[in-house]
């Protein structure tokens, strides 16, 4: 997996800088669930990947969500 992260250097400094630190927070999210990305059989690495992503983009709303109340 940080071979696919290293792969987006390029990609990342074309970014604004707030754009480059949600893209370092989503890399991060990948880093902390390497464990499950791991149980996915590795035909290609970016479908695990971007699952990670996506849960960590969930937990973070659904968080939002339970602080101002509009989780219903």
């Amino acid at each position: 997996m940080e071979k696919r992260i290293e792969y987006w250097r390029d990609f990342k400094r074309a970014l604004r800088p707030g754009e480059r630190e949600s893209l370092e927070e989503l890399a991060s999210a990948v880093r902390r669930r390497s464990s499950a990305c791991g149980m996915l059989p590795l035909s290609d690495e970016f479908e695990p990947i971007v699952l990670a992503m996506l849960i960590d983009i969930n937990a973070r709303l659904s968080s939002l969500e339970a602080e101002h109340g509009d989780g219903e």
